[in-house]
């Protein structure tokens, strides 16, 4: 069903590989002298220092991934030693003086419950629900890039999990003016379940980008994609529909300040319902600004609207946030934050309010040249409230206290 992909893919492994680290007359240095030699016109006896530089160089970089924590209650941490994250290595290699890039990256997750609840009696490494493999190709020619990119990654992993992505994409940049497309498909299910529904999706966005010193950008953007399901067991909806995007944004740095402005346009057709229609409308708008130089104040407004057009029911979706941070010196932080959000529905089914907040005091009571000590007091409220059904009203107020002793 891929085979358009696998041939690309298969020269990328194919391609050698050597490793070239370092420039201390190591093993590493003679290796890359000797491929040198191999696509150089200079006999190999020449000096070194007439010779023709490396073909390709390639370096290796562990990679390392955790996801900030759900919940503050002190009853649901767990020592770090088993909270989830993911590590992994990447692969890097330029070729022809940095034309050329290709990337190989390989991560499994680790701890977690899920992770321990899944694990079985007996060697687990060979999991692949637990892996994430990535695949790039990047090129340079002139004032046009283009890339390749293919990530897979099974049920149990902790980033983007259950899902497999291939993609193209080219961008052209002339003056002010950048154009950039790209084509892809994704899918869920990547182990291929019969019991379980897979969903797959055929995309392709173009982009246009106008960039200027000292004035706004602005960004336009058309995309359009199809989704269908490929695996429909019993119990389970089959779904059916292609949406359009439009997406403009303007966007300005001042002196010490930014802000950006975005609209998207969303009209989406269910084909199982005879191309009924949807139409979503949003708005973002997002800034930052620095009054002091130890102060960042960001604040975020959003309004989203929904209007379905084979019933007529509109829903309204506004939300608002603000993150204060306020770094008094190196040992001192304060950090603040509050969030609303509200869905209401024209036919009163749904009316829902989100409100939260958060502060951090963090300090740093010591520090030597061995070890540090970090101490840091974080509250926390969150309340949910149904208008529709008030017995699924829910609150919640936490606190903790956490104390780092870490070497340095």
């Amino acid at each position: 069903m891929h085979t358009f992909w696998k041939l690309p893919l298969v020269l990328l492994l194919a391609l050698p590989a050597p490793l070239a680290w370092g420039g201390d007359g190591s093993v590493s240095d003679y290796t890359a002298q000797r491929w040198s030699g191999l696509f150089s016109d200079l006999p190999p006896e020449t000096d070194s220092k007439q010779a023709a530089p490396p073909l390709f160089h390639t370096s290796l970089t562990p990679t390392f991934f955790a996801p900030p924590l759900a919940s503050p209650r002190l009853r649901e941490l767990a020592p770090e030693t088993d909270q989830p994250r993911t590590q992994g290595l990447l692969s890097s290699t330029t070729w022809l003086n940095g034309t050329l890039v290709t990337e190989t990256e390989v991560a499994r997750s680790l701890g977690g419950t899920g992770w321990l609840q899944s694990r079985i009696p007996g060697d687990t490494r060979s999991d692949t629900a637990q892996r994430m493999v990535r695949l790039g190709l990047t090129g340079t020619a002139g004032s046009i890039r283009y890339g390749m990119l293919s990530r897979s990654s099974g049920q149990a992993f902790l980033n983007g999990s259950d899902q497999t992505l291939r993609e193209v994409w080219g961008e052209w940049k002339t003056g002010w003016i950048t154009l950039r497309n790209a084509i892809g498909e994704q899918w869920n299910n990547v182990a291929g379940d019969s019991t379980r529904s897979r969903l797959e999706q055929t995309y392709g966005r173009v982009g246009l980008a106008w960039q200027r010193p000292t004035w706004p950008d602005i960004t336009l953007t058309y995309a359009h994609n199809s989704l269908s399901s490929a695996l429909e067991p019993l119990g389970i909806a089959p779904q059916r529909s292609h949406n359009h995007t439009l997406e403009s944004a303007l966007a300005y740095n001042g002196m010490g300040w930014n802000a950006r402005l975005a609209s998207s346009y969303i009209l989406g057709s269910d084909l199982l319902r005879g191309g009924a229609e949807t139409t979503v409308r949003m708005q973002m708008l997002t800034a930052a600004f620095h009054p002091l130089s130890t102060l960042a104040i960001s604040p975020t407004l959003g309004y989203r609207e929904e209007v379905q057009n084979w019933s007529g029911v509109r829903i309204n979706s506004p939300s608002a946030s603000v993150v204060l941070q306020y770094r008094q010196s190196q040992q001192l932080l304060i950090s603040a934050m509050g969030n609303y959000a509200g869905t209401r529905s024209s036919d009163r089914l749904v009316d829902t309010e989100l409100m939260g907040g958060k502060g951090l005091l963090a300090w740093d009571l010591q520090r030597s040249q061995a070890w540090t000590t970090l101490i840091s007091l974080e509250a926390g409220y969150n309340r949910m409230t149904n208008h529709v059904v008030s017995s699924a009203n829910t609150e919640d107020i936490s606190g903790l206290i956490r104390v780092v002793l870490a070497a340095l």
